[in-house]
Formats: structure tokens, C-alpha cells, sequence
């Protein structure tokens, strides 16, 4: 139960909750905008005070990416996939933490054809101190 899962040492996840955002979509046909709600989900309690410190640069990486999305890629599941994933990588710039692009299940599954790729797959995933990024609400207009 939950008690042993306490002892075992794991912490609670700890999630830091944005600020709404609001923007103007990439749509050239018709005004479109988007509310969205960000909540990123982070490792360590003591990282969510250096993510406020960088706040103002994290939401304008996350401004400046939502802008050039347009309502069909929002409203697409695996949009919204892509967007979490952009999302991780842009609020972890300001920190100098770069996010390395996983490999496509294609490339993995087509190792055999290139046997370089097999030692860059034997490296332990990166861990990165946001561990998801949910959206709280998504509404396009």
C-alpha cells in the first residue's frame, strides 16, 4: 500500500502549475486562439524554486512555441504528444539543460540495418529534473 511505498523511499510526485496561456495560433485561414493549461511535473521539491526563478524565460520559450502551432496540430492527439515533449524541452533551456531528441521507434526497431546506432542505444535514458508536462485544459477557439 501506499505506506510501503513511503518506506521504500519514493517521494511524492511534485507538480508546479503555470500560469494559463493564451495565444494567438499560426492558423493563416481564420483567427484562431488557444487557452492551455500547463502543469509540469517535477523530480525534486527544490527544483520548483529554480523554476520560478526562470519563469519569465520558461513562459516565453512556451509563448513562442504555442504561437506557431496551428488548431489541427492542438487538436490531434499526437500533437498534443509533441507539444508535451517541445513543452519539457523549451522550459528546460533557460537552465542550460538540453533535451537530446529520443530516437523514433523506427530507428530503434531498424538497428540491425545500422549497427552504429546499437551503442548510442545501450546508454542509459537521460533523466531530466521535469519528469512530464500535463496540460490542466486545452481550449481552441
Amino acid at each position: 500500500g501506499v505506506a510501503r511505498f513511503y518506506s521504500m523511499g519514493y517521494a511524492p510526485p511534485v507538480f508546479v502549475p503555470l500560469d494559463p496561456f493564451t495565444v494567438n495560433l499560426a492558423d493563416r485561414e481564420s483567427e484562431r486562439y488557444a487557452q492551455i493549461g500547463v502543469t509540469l511535473e517535477i523530480d525534486d521539491v527544490k527544483f520548483g524554486d529554480t523554476l520560478k526563478i526562470y519563469m519569465p524565460a520558461i513562459r516565453n520559450n512556451i509563448l513562442m512555441l504555442l504561437s506557431h502551432k496551428t488548431a489541427t496540430e492542438l487538436l490531434s492527439l499526437e500533437g498534443k504528444q509533441k507539444l508535451a515533449k517541445e513543452i519539457k524541452r523549451e522550459a528546460l533551456l533557460p537552465l542550460g539543460i538540453e533535451v537530446e531528441e529520443e530516437e523514433d521507434e523506427a530507428a530503434a526497431a531498424d538497428k540491425e540495418a545500422a549497427p552504429k546506432k546499437k551503442k548510442k542505444k545501450k546508454r542509459a535514458a537521460a533523466t531530466y529534473p521535469i519528469t512530464a508536462v500535463h496540460f490542466s485544459n486545452l481550449i481552441i477557439q
